[in-house]
C-alpha cells in the first residue's frame, strides 16, 4: 500500500487475510510498503479475528500511554521477533472507525518520513496520544457552539503566532488545560460568541480563578455568521501556513485533533464567519466571577453567566495581554 492508504483499502486488506489459513502465531499480518522508517502490518488477532494496526519498533518506551477506549485499544505484545506496539479493534460496531484511525496514522508517518523525520517513533506516538484525546473526549464530534469556541481560540492563537513563533505552546486547551492559554504564569481564557452577546459563559469555578497566576485576562472574541465568511477548515489552513517547519505543522494537526477536530471532517463544518471585534478584561480581585474561595463549603462546581456591561471597568489592552502571554510585558 503507497500513502494514499485509506479506510476501504485497510478494510479491503483485513478481509484478505480472512482468507487466509490461520497458524500458530498471535497475528496473521502483512507489512505496508510504506513508511521504511518503521515497520507497520496490518493484521488479524488470531484468537478471535479483530482487525489490528500493528507497529515493531526498534525500541519500545515505558513511557507510552497505553489505553482502550470508543473500542479500540492500544496495547503491546510480544513474539518472536520482538516487541509490538497493537493497535486494535475491540467493538466490531466500531470498524469504519478503526480503518479511519488507521489510515491516518498510517498517512501521517509517511508524510513525517518525506518531511525528514529518521526516528518515526516519536511521530507515532505522538499521534496515537492525539487520537487517545479525540477518542475519549470527542467521538461524536464537535458540536456547533464548540465549533465558534474553537474557531475563538484560533483567531486568538492566529495573532500570537504573528507575534511569537512558540506560540503553539501556549494553547493549553487541546491538553484539557485549565485556562485556554498559559505561558510563564500569565493565562488567558477566550470566550466566543456568534452574533450580540449579553452574557458570557463560564463552565467551572477554577475557569476564572487566578490564584497563583502573574495574571488572568478574558479575551472575549465577537463574530457574525456570514455566507461568504471564514470557515473553520480555512481558518485551520491559513493558520497551518504559519509555521516555517514541516515539523510545526504535524504538532498543530497533532493539537487540533487532541481539541477534537477528526482528520477528513473539518471541511463538513460549514459555519461561515467573520471578525466583528474583541474586548479583553483583566480578572482582579473584583472582577464579577465565582471561585472556590468565594463560594460556600459544600459546592463542588458551578456553571453560570456573566453579564458583558459589567465589565466595562476591567477593560485591559489587546496587545499589553498578547506581549504578556508571549512573556514581553513591556512590548
Amino acid at each position: 500500500m503507497d500513502d494514499g492508504t485509506g479506510p476501504s483499502e485497510l478494510l479491503a486488506a483485513w478481509a484478505a487475510l480472512a482468507t487466509v489459513s490461520s497458524g500458530d502465531r498471535l497475528f496473521r499480518s502483512r507489512r505496508l510498503a510504506k513508511p521504511d522508517g518503521i515497520e507497520l502490518s496490518v493484521a488479524l488477532r488470531e484468537t478471535d479475528g479483530a482487525p489490528c494496526l500493528i507497529a515493531r519498533p526498534r525500541g519500545l518506551s515505558e513511557d507510552l500511554t497505553l489505553f482502550e477506549t470508543a473500542g479500540l485499544r492500544l496495547s503491546r505484545a510480544a513474539d518472536p521477533g520482538g516487541g509490538l506496539l497493537v493497535l486494535s479493534l475491540e467493538e466490531p460496531s466500531s470498524r469504519d472507525l478503526f480503518a479511519e484511525v488507521c489510515g491516518d496514522v498510517v498517512r501521517t508517518l509517511v508524510r513525517s518520513e518525506k518531511d525528514g523525520e529518521s526516528n518515526l517513533l516519536p511521530e507515532l506516538f505522538a499521534r496515537l496520544a492525539a487520537w487517545r484525546a479525540f477518542l475519549r473526549d470527542q467521538a461524536r464530534g464537535l458540536s456547533r457552539q464548540e465549533i465558534i469556541g474553537l474557531i475563538g481560540e484560533l483567531l486568538v492563537l492566529e495573532q500570537l503566532l504573528a507575534r511569537f513563533p512558540n506560540a503553539l505552546s501556549f494553547w493549553k486547551s487541546p491538553d484539557d488545560g485549565l485556562h485556554d492559554f498559559e505561558n510563564r504564569g500569565h493565562a488567558l481564557e477566550v470566550k466566543t460568541s456568534l452574533g450580540s452577546a449579553r452574557r458570557l459563559h463560564v463552565s467551572t469555578l477554577d475557569q476564572l480563578d487566578n490564584s497563583g497566576l502573574a495574571s488572568l485576562h478574558v479575551a472575549h472574541i465577537r463574530l457574525v455568521e456570514q455566507v461568504d465568511g471564514l470557515t473553520l477548515a480555512e481558518l485551520a489552513e491559513r493558520i497551518e501556513a504559519q509555521f516555517a517547519t514541516d515539523r510545526g505543522r504535524r504538532l498543530f494537526a497533532n493539537a487540533l485533533l487532541r481539541r477534537g477536530l477528526e482528520p477528513g471532517t473539518v471541511r463538513d463544518h460549514r459555519i461561515a464567519v467573520s471578525f466583528s471585534g474583541s474586548e479583553h478584561y483583566i480578572v482582579g480581585t473584583s472582577f464579577p466571577c465565582l471561585s472556590r474561595s468565594r463560594v460556600p463549603a459544600g459546592i463542588a462546581d458551578a456553571n453560570y453567566q456573566i453579564e458583558v456591561h459589567a465589565l466595562a471597568g476591567f477593560i485591559a489592552d489587546g496587545n499589553d495581554v498578547m506581549n504578556r502571554l508571549g512573556g514581553r510585558p513591556d512590548g
